[in-house]
């Protein structure tokens, strides 16, 4: 997991603030930035874990919240934040956890080498294939299906219907595919997660002069390099 400190900032933050508030140390604006707030919510939450109160979310701090993060709050997949590729993995990880049922593997690597994972639910000979995230300022797409797929994986742990089907029907009779963040990179420059003034942001930023009238970066729709996704198909 990614350090955070005083300065820090995107949707990781986010995602600490948005942990932290529900625990209830944590009361200002869910903005992406470590600024004096999220500072003292997390020494609060530190010395309330027993934790060194140094202000650092590193390993430590991680690991108190793991329980968290894995579900014991009762959601996994945040629905009020910026969602990057980082967040997605971690969704992805918890999931697994939860529901070793599940197939999680990578279905390929991004410009910048990120995974691009996929999901695999269900044991039927009807096959159906959803993705989100071709366009890059489209992320919310992958909110949806993770909560989705969250919600599908609970009503099958536990014998109940989604959308008036029975989970377990569904599961049985169909296999669904699921990639839920086509272009990472894309969705890690229009949430935050790439750094402004780093290399790459500065790349696409140069790309996007050529395209003044088009907001930057959260009108960004492609891929890293500026090349469009429209044409992607994955088979089975």
């Amino acid at each position: 997991m990614k350090i955070l400190r005083r300065g820090s900032t995107g949707p990781m933050v986010e995602f600490l603030q948005n942990l932290l508030q529900i625990l209830g140390f944590y009361f200002g604006n869910i903005d992406g930035i470590f600024g004096p707030a999220t500072y003292n919510s997390v020494i609060a939450f530190q010395s309330n874990f027993g934790l060194s109160p140094d202000g650092i979310v590193g390993n430590n701090t991680w690991n108190a919240l793991s329980p968290y993060i894995n579900g014991a709050l009762g959601f996994i997949v945040p629905t009020n934040i910026n969602y990057s590729s980082s967040i997605l993995n971690i969704n992805l990880n918890s999931l697994k956890r939860l529901y070793p049922f599940l197939t999680i593997g990578s279905s390929g690597k991004s410009i910048l080498q990120k995974d691009i994972p996929y999901v695999k639910i269900g044991r039927g000979q009807k096959k159906v294939f959803y993705s989100a995230s071709i366009h890059a300022n489209e992320w919310i797409t992958s909110v949806v299906l993770m909560k989705f797929l969250a919600d599908y994986c609970y009503a099958y742990q536990n014998n109940l219907n989604i959308f008036g089907y029975p989970a377990r029907y569904l599961y049985d009779n169909a296999s669904l595919y699921i990639i839920p963040m086509v272009n990472p990179d894309g969705v890690d420059l229009v949430t935050g997660e790439i750094i402004p003034n780093s290399n790459n942001y500065l790349f696409a930023k140069q790309i996007s002069s050529n395209y003044p009238s088009i907001p930057f970066p959260n009108g960004w729709k492609a891929n890293i390099r500026g090349e469009s996704l429209i044409n992607f198909h994955l088979y089975f």
